[in-house]
């Protein structure tokens, strides 16, 4: 795991010292333990990319087999008197294959007082449009790499606006994390915050309209002439506030913004019937002046999702997802072309333990001397397909199909796009009076002309407690 997990150890025991006194003291009123292990063959070099992407960073797309091994343990619980409720949990993962693995992907603890909320440690996010999208939703956001570990304040629920709390709510986030893999600057944290507004305008409708906004801000660059990035007060509020930097700042911070901002403007528009739910969602992404002026308005992700309300049939969920980046910026008026996701001083880009955080349709991560030094595709198009339902009694179906076209950056175009189409099918097999859950799945990524086909198998059996 390296130098840089160790130099978080001292704060992983504590976390589990903090999670074993939390189930002991509380009684374990919820306590939820799993167990599984997959083993997953390609017939080329890799694995198909749904066979790594969007999986929590337990699966190393470079690798032709691997079998991983994963335990899950999760509790949750009212203090005495009903107001304070905690969680707590830890996922360790293992994988065997051409490089063995072990990583923890989950440790955290959390307390809620009245929809106020306090988490520590490595956490996921909660899954958005039951899985099936190719980016959980928002372009700047994915369930793809390792969750960073970071303290998070925000709010469990939306709040009501005083006086207009019948048709008017809010939620927000406020995270600070680290970047602690290896990467082209070292030491560097990661600021994240959103804000969202729920409009309700009539009966059995919602408008959610949202901002989220990330800065990598720190560090430690191998440049001699950048060096040590400024971390007092005064630049701490330069970064948050997306304002470029001071003179104690390296000159492109000074002329741009501090740091490496990026984020998305998230809407969506959602119609809920006791038969149905109706979802349509625009995550647009923005990286300075032109994004957050619109002026690339072209490159969105559109999403439509539809969620029958009932799991025990054939098709219970279905998402369509059309995601653009080609635009960029191209010749807006005082800006340069953007490159989403990569930057000039923070080289590694918005990657964590070489995997995007952001979309994983944002591929591949350059990777050099086992360093990322970002993506050498950020312009493409794609429609995304999943779905999922109920083949049978007890027996469960997932698929995706995604296509897409990558065209490299601007500054460094591919000769020709690349094409692929990207397959995935799961058939789930779940039965109370069995002991074990089993997951079968195929997968396959068929590439344009020049490319080569590969496909793949898996089977996963896991047991819950």
């Amino acid at each position: 795991m390296g130098r840089k997990f160790k130099r978080n150890t001292g704060c992983l025991y504590i976390l589990m010292i903090f999670i074993f006194f939390t189930v002991y003291v509380q009684g374990q009123n919820n306590t939820k333990i799993e167990l599984s292990n997959s083993t997953l063959v390609s017939s080329g070099t890799d694995m198909p990319f749904w066979m790594w992407a969007n999986r929590d960073g337990m699966v190393r797309p470079t690798e032709a087999f691997l079998d991983i091994s994963w335990l899950g343990i999760g509790t949750d619980g009212f203090f005495k008197n009903k107001n304070w409720h905690y969680d707590a949990g830890a996922t360790l993962s293992s994988g065997l294959g051409k490089e063995n693995y072990l990583q923890v992907n989950q440790l955290f603890t959390a307390i809620d007082h009245k929809g106020w909320k306090l988490e520590c440690g490595i956490f996921y996010d909660e899954l958005q449009f039951g899985g099936l999208s190719s980016t959980n939703g928002n372009l700047a956001r994915s369930r793809n790499a390792r969750p960073v570990p970071k303290i998070r304040f925000s709010t469990s629920c939306y709040k009501p606006v005083p006086i207009l709390k019948n048709w008017l709510s809010f939620r927000f986030e406020y995270d600070e994390g680290l970047l602690d893999d290896e990467r082209y600057v070292e030491h560097v944290h990661l600021h994240h915050k959103s804000v969202y507004l729920k409009v309700i305008p009539a009966k059995s409708w919602e408008i959610n309209m949202g901002l989220e906004h990330f800065v990598m801000w720190g560090g430690s660059s191998p440049d001699n002439s950048i060096g040590d990035m400024p971390t007092d007060f005064k630049s701490y509020i330069l970064y948050i506030i997306g304002s470029p930097g001071d003179s104690d700042f390296p000159l492109t911070d000074q002329l741009n913004v501090a740091g490496n901002q990026y984020g998305t403007y998230q809407l969506s528009v959602s119609k809920k019937t006791d038969e149905f739910s109706l979802h349509f969602n625009i995550s647009h992404p923005f990286e300075d002046g032109s994004g957050t002026m619109l002026e690339n308005w072209t490159d969105n992700l559109l999403g439509v999702f539809l969620d029958f309300n009932n799991q025990e049939q054939f098709i219970s969920e279905i998402l369509y997802e059309y995601v653009n980046t080609k635009q960029q910026g191209y010749k807006a008026p005082r800006y340069e072309n953007d490159n989403y996701f990569n930057h000039g001083v923070y080289k590694s880009g918005a990657t964590y333990h070489q995997m995007a955080m952001v979309s994983p349709l944002f591929s591949p991560v350059s990777v050099v001397d086992g360093i990322s030094l970002g993506f050498l595709s950020t312009r493409f198009y794609a429609h995304h397909l999943g779905a999922k339902g109920r083949f049978m009694p007890n027996l469960y179906w997932k698929g995706f199909a995604t296509y897409s076209k990558q065209f490299g950056t601007y500054a460094s175009p591919y000769g020709s796009p690349v094409e692929q189409v990207s397959l995935f099918g799961e058939l789930w097999y779940k039965n109370p009076s069995f002991p074990f859950d089993i997951k079968a799945s195929l997968a396959s990524d068929m590439v344009g002309a020049g490319g080569n086909n590969i496909y793949a198998a898996g089977l996963t059996v896991s047991k819950t407690w």
